[in-house]
């Protein structure tokens, strides 16, 4: 037996603020424990703090101060880090995000270890990027679209690794007695659900619009739009301008998204740019029909025709006649659900996407055997 290395795993924020932080989680509930020890490094205390802590990892908290304005604060978490990653005996520093990067680039450097840069959103910031992929000895991205951020550095550095789902916790299953009506659905009622962040990229706006339309032409179906953000209130406010507020329920952030999916007769992602869309798998995962827009890294999951139906986005009229397609057609619906659960399981099952990420580890750590 072998002892387990020591990897030091960054997390640019203490809080989940969308599905970078639970794809994070998501690898350190999956990494092979015999082969490797990853110790969490988070800014501060938070969810991603208590959900590293849940799985039995050694959870450290490094502040981790904005780029724009440097200062002694910064040097401090940078000696910090180093000296973390020294005396735990980290052989290998794995950065989630752009300013986690940053300071794991620099004491890796320092210390001669190799690090990894983990991109998982499609916006550019040019000089930073350049800065990041110098520092960075590999970077994973998430997605093709993600790719295209960085498709100007060496292609041996970049990797695409697409995100893994637990397809044993997000498995076709009957929903819990009681939830529907604990949602305020009606008994029988055809059910469409979503789940995301209420910011102006996710293009809710459009959905409910085309809630509408569908209501016109099919009354009595019902939106359960899990989720929470900026524009909760006008959301909120546009549903009752629309007349919605008995057809639209907004129960905020959930934990029970498994139980929420399988309730819900097929599931919309209406986002203008999605850098990959990782509740995509969770739906597909548990057999649901989707209806997506066909745009950023959202044609790399969903394949219309096949295991959903893809539209242009922030087009409502589009869209409702995609769900109304559906709705109207169960059998195509349950059709689409299983193919998507079976490309789930081949292409972005959690056992693929750790394989995938250790087997870069192992790349790094040869290359790197005569320094380390």
């Amino acid at each position: 037996m072998t002892t387990p290395r020591t990897v030091l795993v960054l997390s640019n924020h203490g809080e989940i603020v969308g599905g970078g932080e639970v794809s994070l989680l998501t690898l350190l509930k999956g990494l092979d424990r015999s082969r490797w020890a990853p110790v969490a490094v988070v800014p501060s205390e938070g969810a991603v703090a208590a959900g590293a802590r849940a799985l039995g990892l050694p959870t450290r908290v490094i502040p981790l101060p904005g780029l724009r304005w440097p200062g002694p604060a910064m040097l401090r978490s940078i000696v910090a880090l180093r000296r973390l990653a020294r005396d735990s005996g980290a052989i290998l520093l794995h950065a989630n995000g752009s300013r986690a990067m940053f300071y794991a680039g620099l004491a890796g450097r320092l210390l001669g270890r190799p690090v990894i840069w983990h991109v998982r959103v499609a916006d550019r910031d040019d000089l930073l990027d350049w800065l990041l992929v110098g520092l960075a000895h590999a970077v994973i991205v998430n997605s093709k679209a993600v790719e295209r951020r960085l498709a100007w550095a060496p292609p041996r550095k970049v990797r695409c690794i697409y995100n893994g789902v637990d397809l044993a916790h997000f498995s076709p299953r009957r929903p819990p007695p009681g939830l529907r009506s604990s949602l305020g659905l009606p008994e029988g009622a055809p059910v469409v659900g979503s789940v995301g962040r209420f910011v102006p990229y996710k293009g809710y706006a459009h959905l409910l619009e085309a809630a509408r339309l569908v209501e016109a032409a099919m009354p009595g179906v019902h939106w359960v739009l899990v989720g929470d953000g900026e524009l909760r209130g006008e959301l909120e406010g546009q549903r009752r301008s629309l007349g919605m507020e008995a057809q639209v329920h907004f129960p905020g952030w959930r934990e029970d998204i498994p139980d929420v999916l399988a309730l819900c007769d097929l599931f919309v992602l209406p986002s203008l740019g999605e850098h990959f869309g990782r509740v995509l798998i969770e739906a597909m995962a548990m057999a649901r029909a989707v209806v997506a827009t066909d745009a950023g890294g959202v044609p790399e999951i969903v394949l219309h025709g096949e295991t959903g139906l893809l539209v242009p986005p922030a087009q409502p009229k589009a869209l409702a006649e995609a769900v109304l397609a559906l709705l109207e057609d169960p059998g195509r619906t349950a059709r689409l659900g299983a193919a998507g659960r079976r490309r789930a399981e081949t292409e972005f099952s959690l056992p693929r996407h750790v394989e995938a990420v250790e087997a870069l580890y192992r790349v790094l750590l040869g290359a790197n055997r005569g320094r380390l």
